[in-house]
């Protein structure tokens, strides 16, 4: 008689994941958080395997040939899932056969590099398309919805989906549980991020800006009539002269009308990502201080947008004067601390031109410590992305946008002959 136990296949199927585990651990051991936030649970009601945010459960009938078939995939798939959770994608509240698709392509990007699959058609096309460029799920949505991509859905399907996302409707532990962890491996490197944050920090935006933009942004104003006193215009001899004479009547009344050039409309961004610290974002406040306050930079009728974004636009403040700016920035709540992808401001920048929100905009500046994904496309008003300091990351910026440094040395110019690292 054997006496040896026979293994069930549940138990089969937690023993190959915990095999998996040993690897991809080995490979990354800054994830071994993440991976013990997920423990392994066979569930006969699940068909595949799929994620809740408590666990990740799986069919045992489907995994065992799955592993003896291919081990690669199976591992390739575990960290498939796990970078669902790290990235938010069950908390998201999104649904729908698109927005599945897009989860799956956002994590299969970096699962491209970390771990390379076969070659496939279907899926290299799709990453070429990207250029290398890391995308949000939210931009890829966006990017299915237009049809960027030369393949069928079905086909898209294929080449990037792996689990079930019918389990994705995690409890407020576990929400709260994912965005801790995604929020420590965020702050732990990588130049991307596709993890929107929840953290709010209130902090004053102290006192005026160190620099004066009025150079940078004297390039970009419009010139028109303003309705405005003129003294320099304005005959004071004749105009006392009425008075004395008849009492109320001046010879000449003050002009009502200015030619001036000015500012009508501005957007400043500020990245409120988790690798620009409090003191950093503070920074960037005072410099938005300074260049809204400056009566001469804008028009009376101005309107700033001064929105905040780490991976998603967080929160939008509309400025229609310098005296709402003042009563707005005594405490301001920084809103994010996630991933960084700048594309969102462009995207919502766009949404705006094309409700006619904005009908005169000419220019965007980005605060930010420049470690981000960028847009590919050159805009039709002029964007510059500030810097505190001079780093690394301003090579990184698109040669069509200018790079200014606040503090440093001047850089290079791009290839519109414009000035990039340009230091105020």
């Amino acid at each position: 008689m054997d006496s040896r136990t026979k293994i069930s296949p549940s138990e089969l199927g937690i023993q190959i994941f915990q095999n998996c585990l040993v690897e991809l651990l080995s490979r990354f051991p800054q994830l071994d958080a993440a991976f013990a936030a997920l423990p392994c649970v066979p569930d006969e009601a699940v068909p595949t395997v799929g994620v809740d945010g408590a666990a990740l459960r799986f069919s045992p009938r489907w995994i065992l040939p799955l592993y003896r078939d291919g081990p690669a995939r199976l591992r390739r798939g575990y960290l498939h899932m796990l970078l669902h959770c790290l990235y938010l994608h069950p908390l998201a509240g999104n649904s729908g056969r698109l927005w599945n698709l897009a989860a799956d392509i956002a994590v299969e990007q970096t699962l491209s590099a970390a771990l390379p699959a076969p070659p496939d058609r279907v899926r290299d096309g799709c990453l070429q398309i990207l250029g290398g460029e890391a995308r949000s799920a939210e931009a890829l949505y966006e990017m299915l919805r237009e049809s960027a991509f030369p393949f069928s859905t079905a086909e898209m399907e294929a080449a990037f989906s792996f689990d079930s996302h019918a389990l994705w409707r995690p409890g407020p532990e576990e929400r709260q549980k994912w965005r801790a962890l995604a929020s420590g491996a965020g702050r732990g490197g990588g130049r991307t991020g596709h993890t929107a944050g929840d953290g709010a920090e209130t902090v004053g935006a102290g006192g005026p800006g160190r620099y004066d933009y009025r150079r940078f942004l004297r390039q970009f104003t419009t010139r028109r009539e303003e309705v405005i006193p003129d003294p320099e215009n304005f005959d004071l001899v004749l105009y006392s002269f009425g008075m004395d004479l008849y009492g109320n009547l001046p010879l000449i009344e003050p002009l009502e009308y200015q030619e001036a050039a000015r500012l009508a409309e501005l957007v400043i961004a500020i990245d409120t990502s988790g690798s620009c610290s409090a003191e950093t974002v503070r920074r960037f406040l005072e410099e938005t201080y300074a260049i809204v306050s400056a009566q001469e930079n804008f028009f009376r009728e101005m309107k700033v947008y001064l929105i905040q974004c780490d991976c998603l636009v967080q929160s939008v403040t509309v400025i229609r004067s310098a005296q709402e700016w003042l009563d707005s920035c005594r405490r301001i709540t920084i809103q994010g601390r996630g991933g960084t992808d700048f594309t969102p401001v462009f995207r919502y920048v766009e949404e705006l031109r094309r409700n006619k929100e904005l009908n005169d905009l000419k220019a965007l500046l980005y605060f930010t410590d420049g470690d981000g994904v960028y847009p590919r496309q050159p805009t039709e008003y002029q964007t510059a992305f500030v810097f505190l300091h001079k780093n690394n990351h301003m090579d990184h910026v698109p040669p069509w946008a200018v790079t200014l440094a606040l503090e440093g040395p001047a850089g290079c110019t791009n290839d519109s002959g414009q000035v990039r690292g340009q230091t105020i």
